[in-house]
Order: structure tokens, then C-alpha cells, then sequence
């Protein structure tokens, strides 16, 4: 009975034993297990060569390939992450090298424009956009009519359409009108036109109404008024500064030269003048065709120096005056200064 207890007792050991160490094994082969899926099961892959590309490719190949691009100027500084390169922006050089496979996976890429370089040429490019917008809208903006209001009178579309109208060397004066209404309903001014009046501003002249005053210039780029050479103004200033306005508008109208030669002249008309004061020394001359016209030189008490009266000039009448003396004229029109 006792060797069959002890059997038993030592069978039962050993397979308590056995149990242990298979308990063991088991957990040797987890670990094992455990460290192989741990371990990587491919390789990093090289650097993709992107010079020569844009910087928009350039970062989509390294992307792939588990890289990140940044963006570094020709100066050598870093782009801020805001700004959205374009089809202009080419990687020149990249750091690491192609075909290396680096600890960090941030690529640096030298690109061929600094920040400031690329911000500028988008906005110039924008600028340009918006000029080209602005010019297909003035292209049907403005409207012009001349002469005496008829059924059948023609509309311009344009300072040139006028040029190459019958009206251009016709008698009538022609009138504009911006967007269909009169330039006095005080109207938005697209950007180049504000550039007209604050030119206009900038030389002296009236820009109390803003679209008046582009109107003024505009109908000056498509035709002169007949007597436009002879008006005599309050505000010589205000005249020249449109004339001069116009002349950077059109430069190449066929009345330019009058239009140049308007912002140099001094003009007076008929009245009573004091030399050196209301009216410059020198030399001065009426329009050519001329009649019935009077004139005096006066001196400072009034006593006559020499004065005419011409029934018919066609060349015009010339006079000299000098400072200190009285001038009047009547019937004499426009006195220009020619000397």
C-alpha cells in the first residue's frame, strides 16, 4: 500500500515538473515572437532627386516616399508656411543630397526666389489683372456725341472712334457721357480714373466733383471745342491741369500739340490791364482775322503811349507793353503772350 502511494506521489511530481517547464518554453517563444514584429519590415527609402522641378512636385515626390519638403529662399531664409508657391517657384538645389537616406525626414529645398521676390510678382501679376479687367470695362464706358442732337446722330464708343469720325473736323462740340449719365451725376471712379484726378489735383485743378473732372478730360482726348484756343478762364490753372491730364491719357490725339501748347499759354482778354500786375511784360498777339478791334498802351496817368484801331487783321494784332503801364483793348478777342 505505501509503494503504491509513493508511485503515485512521484508521478505526480514529475508531471508537475513536466507542466514547469513547458510553462516556460511557451513564453520563450512569446518573447521571441514579440521581438520579431517589433523589428522593421522594410527599409527607409533613398531621397527622390526633385531639382529642377517645381516646388509644388518637388514636394509631392518626397511626400511619397515619406518626406516632408521645406521651402528655403535663394537668400537662404524659410518661407513662411502661409504663403502658396506657384508654377514659378523651381527647387535649384535640396538638403540631404538625392539618394540618401537620412535619420530626419524633412527635406530642405532650396528654391530660385527669395519670399519677398515671389510675394512681389504675384501682386504685379494681380495688379496686371486687374488693369486688364478695368480697360475691357473703359473700353464700353465711355459714349460720345457731337454736333446738334439728331434722330440719326451717331454714338462713339471711343476718344479714337471720334477721331475718325466726319464730327472730329466738323463745327459742333461733342459731349461724354460715363456709363450712359453726365460726369456731373457724381459717379464711382474706377481706379485709373481716380489716377486722372488726382493727377488733375496734383497740378492745381478743380476735383471738387471727381467724375466732372475725368468727364473734362476724357471729351478733351476726343475733340477741342472750336474756340477752345481763344476761351480766356478765371482759373488758368484748372485748364492747364486737364489739358495736361489729357495729354497722359492720349498722347498720340491728333490735337496734342494744341492740347501742349494750352498748358504753356498765358492769355488774357479785352478789358483794362496794369502791366506787372493783371498782365505779364512782353510781348502779345491776337488770333489772325481780326476786326474792329481797339487798343491803347496808357501811362500811369493815363495819358496816351500809342494806341490803334484795326478794322480787319488777318495776321492778328501784335503789341508790346512793359511794366507800369495801363493796357486796354475791346473787339480784340484772345491776346496771347508770344514773347
Amino acid at each position: 500500500m505505501k509503494l503504491r502511494i509513493s508511485a503515485l506521489v512521484a508521478a505526480t511530481l514529475i508531471a508537475g515538473l513536466t507542466a514547469c517547464g513547458g510553462g516556460e518554453e511557451q513564453k520563450a517563444s512569446d518573447a521571441a515572437s514579440t521581438s520579431a514584429s517589433a523589428s522593421p519590415t522594410a527599409a527607409a527609402k533613398p531621397v527622390p532627386d526633385v531639382v529642377g522641378k517645381t516646388y509644388l512636385e518637388a514636394r509631392s515626390l518626397l511626400n511619397k516616399s515619406d518626406y516632408y519638403a521645406r521651402l528655403i529662399g535663394k537668400d537662404g531664409k524659410e518661407w513662411n508656411t502661409n504663403i502658396v508657391p506657384n508654377e514659378s517657384v523651381l527647387a535649384v538645389s535640396m538638403n540631404p543630397a538625392a539618394g540618401t537616406v537620412p535619420a530626419n525626414d524633412t527635406i530642405d529645398i532650396t528654391v530660385n526666389l527669395t519670399q519677398e521676390e515671389f510675394t512681389a510678382a504675384v501682386k504685379a501679376k494681380a495688379d496686371a489683372t486687374k488693369v486688364a479687367a478695368e480697360e475691357a470695362k473703359i473700353a464700353t464706358r465711355y459714349t460720345y456725341t457731337c454736333g446738334a442732337y439728331s434722330s440719326t446722330q451717331p454714338t462713339y464708343k471711343s476718344y479714337k472712334e471720334v477721331w475718325a469720325s466726319a464730327d472730329y473736323n466738323g463745327s459742333g462740340t461733342c459731349y461724354i457721357k460715363i456709363d450712359g449719365k453726365d460726369s456731373y451725376s457724381k459717379l464711382p471712379l474706377l481706379p485709373s480714373e481716380q489716377k486722372i484726378v488726382d493727377f488733375v489735383a496734383s497740378k492745381g485743378g478743380d476735383v471738387s466733383l471727381p467724375s466732372a473732372t475725368v468727364g473734362s478730360v476724357m471729351k478733351l482726348c476726343a475733340k477741342l471745342d472750336p474756340d477752345y484756343t481763344d476761351q480766356v478762364v478765371a482759373r488758368p490753372e484748372w485748364r492747364k491741369s486737364e489739358a495736361e491730364a489729357a495729354l497722359t491719357v492720349c498722347p498720340d490725339a491728333p490735337h496734342a500739340a494744341v492740347l501742349q501748347q494750352e498748358i504753356t499759354a498765358v492769355k488774357i482778354g479785352d478789358g483794362d490791364k496794369i502791366v506787372g500786375q493783371t498782365m505779364e511784360p512782353g510781348t502779345w498777339k491776337t488770333k489772325a482775322g481780326i476786326k474792329d478791334c481797339y487798343w491803347s498802351r496808357n501811362t500811369g496817368g493815363g495819358g496816351i503811349i500809342a494806341n490803334d484801331f484795326v478794322g480787319f487783321a488777318p495776321n492778328g494784332v501784335t503789341v508790346t507793353v512793359y511794366p507800369g503801364e495801363g493796357f486796354e483793348s475791346s473787339r480784340c478777342g484772345t491776346w496771347t503772350k508770344i514773347g
